[in-house]
């Protein structure tokens, strides 16, 4: 088959035709929608996970919602129902609590269309010669209540997964929110695809011990050699080309197990080597300058978002109090830390060990000092539009995790003393 490059290999928001499946990756995906479960989909980012739901999901059976830092659930529920058609006329009532404080609650008048109805609020359309009448069922509804939405969503008789893109942007008190009312969907029978950068097991279960046996997990990493090969193998396959075993093996090195760097090297390879489409006659790709310039190439791309995201986490130090500039600390921690370690991710204790080390005044380090710093840093990611994040604390491993494996490829190509010093010291302004 003749094909362009790009639609090949790369990242790109439509499927690539270089996709291929894993048997406890897409085999346990196309299990699970088979359950009566809820789907949670985690892994770094640029791990496949939307390519996964495109490539067993259509349009036709989903309502997505891409989640954002300013999302709460009453945003979210009101969008689900309104791309299922339901009309929403806001109203908003206060109800007093005991204690005198005012608790708020969101409530609306949902609008259900219905054919052929006493109520028809719209007038009729002529389908085949005949009138056809499109009615309304009006009912009251509390967009803060599962029960409520649920309810609302099954009159609708869409059978349609709610996709959560980018849960991980939400803040914890909405991700614990949904994680409750995922209990009342479940039993109501609306299934729900959650995809997030995370890496570690048992994220949702940690807000709710009761989705336990609810929901089925799938995690997108890792990915083995054999997997790439086969990548690699299907693309050049499209193009007609043939990739070296020295090429192929240099591209998984140092591709940090993350299907998207392999996926752009092999791309940026082939511009390298003048393949842009579909070639008539098998050519085989060898140059290991070309991929050399390939990787420098990639190393520019990253380099303008990666710099700037460590700078401006680190420049948050001034936002800290007793003058502990932690931000910038974790930075520097970071970038001097060795590949490997990173790959693995970092320790509290190790990090609070090098952060003593490194800081100009180590005694003042408390613990609660590096809890704050570590439970806050994806909330300071959010400020900063850190997009996609790139380090994720796991608070049962209580590990400070790379999920953005670009950071190491950068960091692998970089001169990391050069970037270091190049940090501001905020401890240099004090007398």
């Amino acid at each position: 088959m003749m094909a362009e490059l790009i639609q090949v290999f790369g990242v790109s928001k439509d499927m690539v035709l270089s996709y291929i499946e894993r048997e406890q990756v897409d085999g346990k995906f196309k299990e699970a929608l088979e359950s009566d479960k809820h789907i949670i989909v985690y892994g770094s980012s640029k791990q496949g996970k939307s390519a996964l739901r495109r490539k067993h999901l259509t349009e036709e059976n989903e309502v997505l919602i891409q989640c954002g830092p300013q999302h709460d659930t009453a945003g979210i529920y009101s969008s689900i129902l309104r791309q299922l058609d339901v009309l929403l006329e806001d109203s908003f009532s206060e109800k007093r609590a005991s204690n005198g404080e005012i608790n708020a609650s969101i409530k609306v008048k949902a609008k259900l269309p219905f054919i052929g109805g006493v109520e028809a609020d719209l007038g009729g359309k002529s389908v085949g010669g005949s009138e056809t009448t499109i009615g309304y069922k009006t009912i009251d509804i509390n967009l803060e209540l599962a029960q409520d939405i649920g309810e609302v969503i099954k009159e609708t008789n869409k059978n349609k997964f709610v996709i959560l893109e980018n849960f991980h942007y939400l803040n914890d008190e909405v991700q614990q929110k949904l994680a409750f009312d995922l209990r009342s969907f479940q039993e109501i029978g609306i299934r729900f695809i959650i995809l997030g950068i995370w890496r570690e097991r048992n994220r949702l279960n940690q807000f709710n011990g009761d989705l336990v046996d609810r929901i089925i997990e799938i995690p997108v990493e890792p990915w083995e050699d054999e997997d790439f090969e086969k990548v690699i193998h299907k693309g050049s396959k499209i193009l007609n080309i043939a990739f070296s075993d020295e090429i192929k093996d240099k591209i998984k090195e140092i591709s940090f197990g993350n299907i998207g760097i392999v996926q752009e090297l092999c791309k940026q390879f082939c511009l390298e080597s003048n393949i842009k489409n579909s070639v008539r006659d098998i050519v085989t790709l060898e140059d290991l300058d070309k991929l050399d310039k390939a990787v420098s190439t990639k190393v520019r791309d990253y380099s303008s978002r990666h710099h700037r995201a460590l700078e401006s986490i680190a420049d948050a130090s001034r936002l800290y109090e007793r003058g502990l500039f932690l931000p910038y600390y974790i930075v520097k921690i970071i970038i001097q830390s060795d590949i490997d370690d990173l790959k693995q991710g970092l320790q509290r204790g190790t990090i609070h060990s090098k952060i003593k080390l490194a800081h100009y005044r180590p005694d003042d380090v408390r613990n609660g000092d590096m809890t704050n710093l570590l439970h806050g840093l994806g909330s300071l990611q959010n400020k900063k539009k850190i997009v996609p994040p790139l380090f994720d604390y796991d608070l049962s491993n209580r590990t400070l995790r790379v999920i953005d494996s670009t950071l190491l490829f950068y960091l692998k190509f970089t001169d990391t003393n050069t970037l270091v010093e190049e940090l501001p010291d905020p401890s240099e302004n004090l007398s």
